[in-house]
């Protein structure tokens, strides 16, 4: 197995990194295009300069481990921003900002109101009597924080 891994030219490199690729297609889901990356980095440079066996799996073993780093680095930040803006499965999420009527009076700062075809549970601050135009301001768990609408008229 030694002699299979000492004696590699810049070519064994560089067919490594496009069978990498091409295994890549098949779904790893990033980790042997980063690999492969690499491979095809360590050929490009030892085609330049003349580096020895143990120097290319170094160099290959460096490259592979930075350029896999770099880019978990770089897709957790980009997973952590979209998690905040993220939708979908958190329906109530979906109801802030829009407009409807209280079903009932609000008494000890809780209410109802109806979206879509669900009577929704809400919680506000001020006393605001049944059929008053609200907006929800914010969602928590099964409940809806509302406040009133400003400039709402008589019905």
């Amino acid at each position: 197995m030694s002699e299979l891994l000492h004696g590699w030219s810049h070519w064994h490199w560089l067919i490594l990194g496009c069978l990498l690729l091409v295994l890549e297609l098949l779904g790893t889901a990033g980790l042997l295009l980063w690999t492969g990356l690499a491979a095809l980095l360590v050929g490009l440079i030892s085609w330049v300069l003349p580096l020895g066996t143990t120097a290319q799996w170094l160099l290959f073993a460096v490259a592979a481990s930075v350029t896999t780093f770099i880019w978990w680095r770089i897709q957790h930040g980009k997973d952590s921003q979209d998690d905040s803006q993220r939708t979908l499965n958190q329906r109530m999420s979906r109801y802030i900002g829009r407009q409807t009527r209280l079903l009932q009076a609000v008494e000890n700062g809780s209410s109802r109101i109806k979206l879509d075809d669900t009577v929704w549970p809400v919680r506000c601050e001020q006393a605001l009597a049944d059929g008053a135009l609200v907006k929800v301001v914010a969602a928590d768990s099964i409940c809806l924080t509302v406040e009133p609408v400003e400039g709402d008229g008589p019905q």
